[in-house]
């Protein structure tokens, strides 16, 4: 069996620990100094410090330099399939000038070419799981699972209702129809996929239902956006607003109404929280709805670098924290980031909201792995995979 020694300045194992929440997110790390990673076959097979240095037999070695490696990032929510798009939507202009000018690019073809990139750029920066929104163009959710593999990345891929169905039939289904024909006959594939909705406002009730109870049946995590937007809010709880001329005659059917309710609200009524739920955004969430969707068990994956370049404000990041939410990180999509390096959303927090490094660290890796169901994932430990990222400086400890 191939053997490879690892050799680095520091690295972080995270070795036993388990999904983090309130003050465990904040508790010390222990950090090996010039250590070793022994990798055998693609699996850690042992972690050595200084001093301890008794290379197997045979083993190749390779000093990585003045760098703290950590197990491998989770990007835990992006759209691989529009990166595309890079460059072409507008930016810091509010939600709906942004939506109103990505509308009409959804109707163009997938491009293999743009997603192979993208995945081999999020591999090269350190990340080892995605959790990918997928349905949102014409036969792209084989093409974007087709890149994840040959890039190394171990994607979980969430087949998203945008729009309201054309049937009640259809609308009862879990799975949209541009996914259901890339699982139709391939099991391998639908084992890594689970139905999902795009949020409270643009998918059908009912089939909002039916997704989370898909996916409470089958052990699967449903995720939906939530609470991004200002316009969403007004939405929601008035019927009327920019979002809703925006979408009259696109997505809303002739007879929608809104619920009158704030979104978190209309979560709970639809029964759409819970473990094994990852909501998205969670940006104009209040105080009490915080603690409520702590309780709830849901997890959050907070985009601060997307939000901010929709001008949608910072999330409630103190507040989230003290009230034990279940937070990772993500990037969103390159309609609405500069890059899908999810380091960089750890870094926006650090230096905008100074949260501690010991906290992201822990989002970037465990706690992703968990709001994405991924077990052997987030640690480097004896018989756990071999992915790693090296830290940026700033987050180093």
């Amino acid at each position: 069996m191939s053997v490879l020694v690892l050799r680095a300045k520091q690295l972080l194992t995270l070795a036993g620990e388990r999904p983090a929440v309130g003050e465990d997110l904040f508790a010390p790390m222990k950090k090996l100094e010039n250590a070793a990673l022994v990798v055998r076959d693609g699996l850690v097979a042992d972690v050595l410090s200084r001093g301890n240095e008794r290379w197997p037999a045979g083993a190749q070695t390779r000093d990585l330099g003045e760098v703290c490696l950590a197990p491998a990032c989770v990007n835990a929510h992006t759209h691989l399939q529009l990166s595309h798009l890079r460059g072409r939507t507008v930016w810091r202009k509010g939600f709906v000038a942004w939506i109103t000018n990505l509308i009409p690019l959804l109707a163009e073809p997938v491009d293999a070419d743009a997603i192979e990139d993208a995945c081999a750029d999020v591999a090269a920066a350190g990340t080892g799981y995605v959790g990918d929104i997928s349905g949102s163009l014409q036969n792209g959710l084989a093409l974007t699972d087709k890149s994840c593999r040959e890039a190394g990345l171990n994607a979980r891929h969430f087949c998203e209702w945008f729009g309201f169905a054309s049937s009640a039939s259809d609308a009862k289904s879990p799975w949209p129809a541009r996914c259901r024909e890339d699982i139709t006959d391939n099991p391998d594939l639908q084992a890594r996929c689970a139905p999902a909705a795009h949020a409270l406002y643009s998918t059908a009730p009912e089939t909002l239902r039916a997704a989370r109870r898909h996916c409470a049946q089958t052990g699967s995590v449903f995720t939906f956006h939530l609470a991004e937007s200002p316009e969403e809010t007004q939405l929601l709880t008035t019927g009327e607003g920019l979002l809703r001329d925006v979408y009259e005659g696109r997505v809303l059917p002739e007879n929608w109404r809104a619920p009158g309710l704030r979104p978190l609200d209309y979560a709970e009524q639809l029964q759409l929280l819970g473990t094994g739920v990852l909501a998205v955004h969670g940006v104009q969430l209040r105080h009490k709805e915080i603690r409520r969707l702590a309780e709830s068990g849901t997890a959050l994956c907070l985009c601060p670098r997307s939000n901010y370049n929709l001008g949608l404000g910072d999330p409630p990041v103190n507040d989230l924290l003290e009230n034990g939410v279940l937070l990772c990180l993500g990037t969103d999509s390159l309609a609405s980031n500069a890059d899908l390096d999810v380091r960089r959303e750890a870094l926006a927090l650090r230096e905008e909201m100074d949260v501690p490094p010991e906290a992201l660290i822990r989002m970037l890796t465990i706690n992703g792995a968990a709001a994405l169901g991924i077990e052997n994932a987030g640690q480097l430990a004896p018989g756990f995979p071999a992915a790693f990222c090296a830290l940026p400086p700033a987050l180093t400890l």
